[in-house]
């Protein structure tokens, strides 16, 4: 089960759109959130983000998500073990 809650906020002159999940990343979810993010995603001007603080389990798929999320340049905020250790391997494996 994944829950999705979507979070919009204006900082400065930009406006924000945060994606904040709950649950497992895997399954059909990851398609879910790929939806949603598609929908963040079409404002013109907006930066997306993507909490992850809140999420239990990451798939193959959701991690492939992720990481073609990072590489366009959505934030990803993480804590715990898991979510930390897949973010920050996306990070080491773009700067190689």
């Amino acid at each position: 089960m994944l829950k999705v809650h979507t979070e919009r906020e204006r900082r400065g002159q930009e406006h924000v759109t945060t994606l904040v999940l709950a649950g497992r990343l895997a399954g059909p979810w990851v398609q879910e959130v790929r939806r949603c993010w598609a929908l963040a995603a079409s404002a013109d001007g907006t930066r997306c983000c993507v909490d992850l603080r809140d999420i239990s389990y990451i798939d193959a798929d959701g991690r492939a998500l992720l990481a073609e999320m990072f590489d366009q340049g959505v934030e990803l905020r993480a804590s715990g073990c898991l979510t930390e250790a897949i973010v920050e391997s996306l990070r080491v494996g773009r700067c190689q």
